[in-house]
């Protein structure tokens, strides 16, 4: 209930200060006008009870501008009902009572320094000053003549005077207060802001690069897939080299030519043994002709690999012809001790096909041999083979 009493619907800061202030000084004069209207009416006969039920009037509707957010309008009715309430005491009491009112006054001036401008204080203070002076002149005109009255005047002009030095500075502050604040504030939004909007370019720089990455990401996972793709089109154009590197070439039924040119490495001989074997199986070939014209250098390797392969294939049932051996491969193959004598060899592929059965003599080559491994069969005579 407390807070609800004291809610000000203003947004100004100073404002807001000025009318709080009016609020609790109204809530607070209006339980002391209860007090003083209890105290009067206790008294036998009854009397001052008007004074109060009238400055509770002015406080009351001073409360409610001051709850509106109009504290000038506020303040100006409450000072101008203790102006009033003063002024009119200075004028009922006697002369000595009448200048002590001076120094109550200086409570008007404090109220003033609380809930006014500071054009407003000085106007509240010149209004204070003018109207004590007249309300002695007009209802005590011999206030001067006295050395006593005088002294106590001086006085309270004079504390009147330093009090309104002290509010002055005092709202002076607090009016500095209230600026540097709302400038600190005015700042903190701003920085505020700045940094909304810094975090949304964050994030729009950062949804940017996430863009960008992914976009990354795509190209490099398709090129990853072309790099896949080409990789195994080398593979299989690198198979298909090797093949054409060593092609196999029926020239007679049972009879191949196996050209090679170039060195032959590791890969290459087990290719080689791998590719002849499977033909041999696949074509019946019982003659397998090695031509190495194109082979320019034979080595240890080179002849170790034709001589593994001339024993597979002497497993197979087939047998090896080398041809195209020139005559410093020759001097090289006796240097090195290469025994060679697995291999028919020589000097020329033409002789190699010369030394080759005809096809009439392969096809009774081959009845033979099925002869040797399964026995005659019901069809066939001994004398077949003549």
């Amino acid at each position: 209930m407390l807070v609800r009493l004291m809610d000000i619907r203003t947004g100004d800061p100073d404002t807001r200060r000025r009318a709080s202030v009016i609020v609790r000084l109204t809530l607070m004069l209006l339980l002391a006008n209860v007090g003083f209207a209890g105290i009067s009416l206790v008294e036998s006969p009854p009397s001052g009870v008007a004074i109060p039920i009238a400055s509770s009037i002015c406080f009351l509707a001073a409360y409610q501008f001051a709850r509106r957010g109009r504290a000038a309008v506020a303040a100006w009715i409450m000072i101008g009902a203790f102006l009033a309430g003063s002024f009119a005491a200075m004028a009922s009491l006697t002369t000595d009572q009448a200048v002590i009112v001076l120094f109550f006054l200086a409570a008007v001036v404090v109220v003033a320094g609380l809930s006014t401008t500071l054009m407003q204080f000085w106007l509240v203070v010149a209004c204070t000053m003018a109207g004590a002076g007249l309300t002695l002149h007009l209802a005590h005109p011999d206030v001067w003549q006295s050395v006593d009255a005088r002294q106590v005047v001086l006085s309270g002009v004079a504390l009147i005077a330093v009090v309104s030095g002290i509010s002055y500075l005092g709202a002076r502050i607090s009016r500095q207060a209230i600026e540097d604040a709302q400038q600190a504030r005015m700042q903190a939004e701003q920085a505020q802001r700045a940094l909304a909007q810094a975090n949304a370019d964050l994030e729009a720089r950062i949804a940017e690069r996430t863009t960008e990455l992914r976009q990354t990401l795509v190209a490099q996972q398709t090129l990853a897939e072309e790099l896949q793709s080409s990789l195994a089109a080398q593979q299989e154009l690198s198979r298909m080299i090797v093949d054409l590197s060593l092609p196999i070439i029926p020239v007679r039924d049972g009879t191949v030519v196996v050209p090679i040119s170039g060195s032959i490495d590791s890969t290459r001989a087990s290719r080689l043994v791998s590719s002849v074997l499977q033909t041999i199986e696949r074509r019946n070939v019982h003659i397998v002709i090695f031509d190495i014209t194109g082979v320019p250098i034979v080595d240890t390797q080179v002849a170790q690999a034709l001589l593994q392969t001339a024993s597979a294939i002497r497993l197979m049932g087939a047998e090896t012809i080398l041809a195209g051996i020139r005559p410093e491969v020759a001097q090289t193959l006796v240097g090195l001790g290469i025994d060679l004598r697995l291999l028919r060899t020589v000097a020329t592929l033409q002789e190699g096909l010369e030394l080759t059965p005809r096809p009439m003599q392969a096809g009774a080559i081959r009845r033979m041999r099925q002869y040797v491994v399964q026995g005659p069969a019901r069809s066939e005579l001994p004398g077949s083979f003549a």
